[in-house]
């Protein structure tokens, strides 16, 4: 008989946390690795889909809902093991914060005891790691306020509100926060609905100007939080260390100033430091340059093995990924924009978007990309079109690539 356990800590209250779970009568949608469920009529089956399509069949065995926890068995699943028996649970962490446990064992069958201690490890860790950022709630799809100023940004702000966008990603270097802020004010939209990213400029990195000059930025936002703050760059020449500014952003966090903190184009040396200075667990996102032509799989795959989300900017490569032919295939067979199924193929792949627009049009256009269904066939093709083309890359501001 083997067994393992994963683990994860959410900074949320563990009724909220055990509210999402669902108990076993909930469909699992926060966990990717089961698209579909079924509830049996009594309550105690649920029959589940793998990506393959393959039937996953679970029976509860124990259910507490006080101290939220249940049990189940497998009845049929295309894994090489028997006996599985599995529970997930929900432990506080102090008065704000939880503990989410998934452990289960199970015989293996044609296997060896550490290669089925890994699969379901493996499952078990992603699952835990799509629950918190669904928990954290760092939406898919946002809209970026990159290069608009003035009458501009507040247009193009409110023409996204308007459409349905509650994520606007702007930043101090941008100088228009003052603008975005009083799009969202004139809005209307509860402040309560939307989701609000800032960053931090190189300027204001040290200790003593992190702090001051996220209150600036709150004050042009008009606003008492933002929801997401990024150090925005690293430090020139490391003049700042990283674990002063990301201490500073952590106080920041503590301050109730920002409810999440994060980075943004960082390498897999300066994560690591970042993880150093403050832990994995408080790193929400690294938004970095991802398109077809980038695909940054370094980074990104060193960032998920921390449990760091990843969030794409220059999604469209500045508009030259929507002439390529691969794309423009694809879009064709689903009846979509190249945009969209650009959009879509990243989000596919776990990444947030926040592609900017000045046109009505474009902002409508970009939110159907949630209703695209790219097959594996059509998401290997883009994969394919890596070539390791990096358009952002400033002089003296860059780090050192990965």
């Amino acid at each position: 008989m083997a067994s393992t356990i994963a683990s994860i800590t959410i900074p949320v209250a563990p009724a909220r946390v055990w509210q999402l779970i669902g108990g076993f009568n909930a469909l699992p949608d926060w966990l990717p690795y089961i698209p579909h469920s079924e509830l049996s009529e009594g309550g105690r089956v649920r029959t589940l889909a793998n990506p393959a399509g393959e039937a996953i069949v679970e029976r509860l065995e124990a259910f507490n809902d006080q101290e939220r926890f249940y049990s189940y068995s497998i009845l049929q699943a295309p894994f090489p093991a028997r006996d599985y028996l599995a529970t997930l649970r929900v432990k506080p962490a102090g008065d704000s914060a939880s503990v989410v446990e998934w452990s289960g064992s199970f015989t293996p069958v044609g296997v060896t005891e550490q290669e089925i201690m890994q699969h379901f490890h493996g499952i078990y860790t992603d699952g835990l790691r799509a629950l918190k950022e669904k928990m954290m709630g760092i939406p898919a799809l946002g809209m970026g306020t990159f290069r608009l100023q003035g009458d501009v940004v507040m247009d193009s702000v409110r023409n996204g509100l308007e459409a349905g966008y509650r994520v606007i990603d702007t930043a101090q270097i941008y100088g228009n926060e003052a603008e975005v802020g009083a799009a969202i004010a004139a809005s209307g939209v509860p402040r309560e609905e939307l989701f609000i990213t800032t960053k931090i400029w190189i300027e204001n990195l040290s200790r003593d100007k992190l702090i001051p000059s996220l209150k600036e930025s709150l004050a042009k936002l008009r606003t008492d939080y933002v929801d997401l703050t990024l150090i925005h760059w690293p430090s020139r020449g490391g003049e700042v260390p990283v674990q002063e500014f990301m201490a500073a952003l952590a106080e920041a966090k503590a301050q109730g100033l920002t409810r999440q903190i994060g980075v943004s184009n960082f390498t897999v040396e300066l994560m690591r430091q970042a993880i150093d200075a403050v832990g994995a667990d408080a790193i929400a996102t690294n938004q970095i340059e991802l398109h077809p032509y980038l695909q940054n799989r370094k980074v990104v795959e060193f960032a998920r093995s921390q449990g760091i989300h990843i969030t794409s900017y220059m999604t469209l490569a500045y508009g030259k990924v929507l002439g390529d032919p691969v794309i423009a295939k694809i879009a064709e067979r689903h009846g979509a924009t190249p945009a969209q199924v650009v959009l879509a193929w990243a989000m596919k792949l776990g990444y947030a978007v926040i592609p900017s627009s000045t046109q009505r049009a474009n902002l409508d256009s970009n939110l159907k990309a949630l209703n695209v269904k790219l097959s594996d066939s059509d998401m290997a093709q883009i994969a394919a079109l890596d070539r390791n083309e990096r358009l952002t890359s400033p002089d003296g501001l860059a780090p050192a690539w990965d």
